[in-house]
This record gives C-alpha cells, sequence and structure tokens, in this order.
C-alpha cells in the first residue's frame, strides 16, 4: 500500500514545527504569559470550530465511548485528561521563555532528550521495558546532560524542565487509549483556557494593541499548532508511532540550524562533545527502531 502522503504529512509536521523558534522570536517584545495566553486562546477557537464543523461524528463517538466507562474509568480518564492540559501549561509556557529568554539551541536540546526520558518514565511508571542497548544510550545521555551542565547548569535545568513536563505528558495520556486525539486535544486546551482566563491578570499586564502580535499569534495558533496536530494525525493512520517517533528528530535538528545560522548563537567546545555524545546515545537507543524500518523497507 502506497503511503507516500502519509510520509510527506509526518515530514511536514516536523518540519513545520523546526521553524517554530522564529515567529515565536518575532514576538520576543511580549512576555512568555501573554504569548501563551493569546496562542491558547487562538488554538482552540480554532480546535473548537474544526471540529465541530469537520469531526462531529468523532466527538458523538468519543461521547458513547465515555458513558460506557464505569464510574472509577471516568474519574482516572478526566484525571489524565486534565492532569495532561496542566503540564501542556507548563511545557509551553517555559519552552516560550526558553526560546525569547534564554537561547534556541537549549530549547532544541530538551526535545533530543524527551524521547529517551519518556522511555524512562514509562519504563519506571508503565513497566514498558528497555533493552541493554537502550539503557546505555540513557547512560550516555546522563554524562552529556553533565557536561552541559557544567557549561551551564540554569541551560540544562531549564532543558530539563522543557523536556520532563513533555515527557511526563505523553506518559500520562498513552491511558486515553481509544479516544480521537484531536478531540482529547481540544478538550485539554479548553481547560487550559479556562485555568489561564482565570490567571490572565497575572499573565497578561496590559492587552496588547498592536495588530502585528496578533497576526503571529494568529500564525502560531495556527499555522505552528493545529496544523501540524492535523498533519501527525493524518499520518498515524498509516505509519507507526515508531516510525514517527524517528522522524520527530527533524524539529530539534532543524531548530539547531537555525539557532545558529540565522540567529547567529554560539556553541562552546563542551557542548560540541555534549551534543556530540547525545547524538552517539540517539542513534544506539533508536537502534532496534531503525532496524525495523530498515526491514520494511528493504522487505
Amino acid at each position: 500500500m502506497n503511503n507516500q502522503k502519509h510520509y510527506a504529512a509526518a515530514i511536514s509536521a516536523f518540519v513545520i514545527w523546526g521553524f517554530f523558534s522564529i515567529p515565536l522570536r518575532a514576538l520576543s517584545d511580549y512576555s512568555a504569559g501573554e504569548i501563551l495566553y493569546f496562542r491558547i486562546t487562538f488554538s482552540v477557537i480554532i480546535l473548537l470550530t474544526t471540529l465541530l464543523v469537520f469531526r462531529k461524528s468523532a466527538i458523538r463517538k468519543d461521547i458513547a465511548l465515555f458513558k460506557s466507562f464505569s464510574s472509577r474509568q471516568k474519574k482516572q480518564l478526566v484525571a489524565l485528561t486534565l492532569g495532561g492540559a496542566a503540564l501542556l501549561i507548563v511545557n509551553w509556557l517555559i519552552f516560550i521563555y526558553v526560546i525569547n529568554a534564554i537561547n534556541i539551541k537549549t530549547a532544541s536540546f530538551s526535545y533530543f532528550i524527551c524521547p529517551v526520558l519518556t522511555a524512562v518514565l514509562g519504563n519506571f511508571l508503565l513497566k514498558e521495558k528497555l533493552t541493554s542497548l537502550q539503557w546505555v544510550a540513557v547512560l550516555l545521555c546522563t554524562v552529556s546532560c553533565v557536561l552541559l551542565g557544567l557549561n551551564s547548569v540554569l541551560e540544562l535545568g531549564y532543558s530539563f524542565a522543557v523536556a520532563i513536563s513533555y515527557a511526563l505528558y505523553l506518559v500520562s495520556q498513552r491511558r486515553n487509549f481509544g479516544f480521537d486525539r484531536l478531540v482529547i486535544l481540544a478538550v485539554q486546551i479548553s481547560f487550559a483556557f479556562v485555568v489561564l482566563s482565570c490567571a490572565y491578570p497575572l499573565l497578561v499586564k496590559t492587552a496588547p494593541n498592536a495588530p502585528f502580535f496578533y497576526g503571529m499569534i494568529a500564525i502560531v495558533a495556527g499555522v505552528f499548532t493545529v496544523l501540524p496536530l492535523f498533519l501527525n494525525l493524518f499520518a498515524l493512520n498509516r505509519i507507526n508511532s515508531t516510525t514517527v517517533g524517528i522522524l520527530l528528530y527533524i524539529n530539534p535538528l532543524m531548530n539547531f540550524v537555525i539557532a545558529f545560522v540565522i540567529f547567529h548563537e554560539t556553541v562552546t567546545q563542551l557542548q560540541i562533545v555534549g551534543y556530540a555524545i547525545i547524538l552517539v546515545a540517539l542513534v544506539l537507543f533508536n537502534y532496534p527502531n531503525l532496524k525495523k524500518i530498515k526491514a520494511r523497507v528493504t522487505g
């Protein structure tokens, strides 16, 4: 079966996210709280409109599935879904702050280590087993983090905060099996909007009045939030999550290139060693998946 469109969708999603730092940097005059609040606002409008117009059947199906659950299952699902929303708020807020107040390579490094950190959390929280080779990769990731910490504890701390918040989000959402991903995301973004609206005075001192701000936020919400999510969902209809997980690294790799080529960020020798080690670790960690992908392609 020809899956070229689905591979193209997956690659396009991660390429789009790879350019995400550019519109965020264009909003660097505004606080992370302001950017986050209006990103959530525009995203919830786009998501709810899309669901109500194009995916009513998915909403009805998920409502019926939810009603079929026991009281205990319903409480667990609500806790996981709303807890995931809280993690998204934390992740997006820190990520925006890191891009505009720290540097892009720090944000990029966080998404290099995030899949490995997710697997480690899955091992301890969900009893998902790792191979010996993957544990070696985890050790190398730890060494890389120590080296980068020697160069800048602050940067490493922010990288870890972004990575752990998203890793916890991914692990928590693995128990939402059976529900439409976009419906779950819309519920989470809607809940995030309610929470952030309650905290509005803390996030937004004065509502921005520049048309440029709202134009860029619309681009961030539509092009860099909702569109790649749609592409990812489309890709997962025919491509397994293992392959998509490998393609995910397009995003941080592009961020690294953009950090140095467009924004002229610098890197120390110690950081070069640390980044080199993490690349070796990622190859080792994903080696079993790479072998499976190669077997499918050649077979």
